[in-house]
């Protein structure tokens, strides 16, 4: 199975086609599943998790064959999409302050960020 290692997040789009996304990580290793003929690849990615998961289970029918894949949406962040997100989920000064004091980020590397910022 091909591999490859993401180089920039990416979006997942919400269960069902809804307005939620998450974001996929940066150097995230994804397992190529395969390809279909509408233009779109499939990914596998493995995840590690300690205790138990709430959960409901999944119901096979007899059409799906015993298995049914339900994939979610990947897509790329591109400044068109951000721009959206952040109208729906807008960030304040305290929510990015926040951001970056849980993760330790210091001024210093905050100055970084926005030095490496296009003008």
């Amino acid at each position: 199975m091909k591999m490859i290692k993401t180089i920039e997040p990416l979006l997942i789009e919400g269960p069902n086609g809804g307005e939620s996304y998450y974001v996929l990580p940066l150097g995230t290793t994804l397992y190529h599943d395969r390809s279909f003929p509408e233009g779109h690849d499939r990914y596998l990615v493995y995840l590690n998790h300690k205790g138990a998961i709430a959960h409901e289970a999944v119901p096979t029918k007899p059409e799906y064959g015993g298995s049914f894949i339900n994939p979610l949406w990947l897509a790329n962040v591109d400044a068109d999409t951000l721009r959206e997100i952040f109208k729906r989920f807008p960030l304040s000064k305290k929510d990015v302050a926040a951001a970056i004091k849980a993760n330790e980020i210091t001024k210093d590397d905050v100055a970084d960020i926005i030095r490496s910022m296009p003008d």
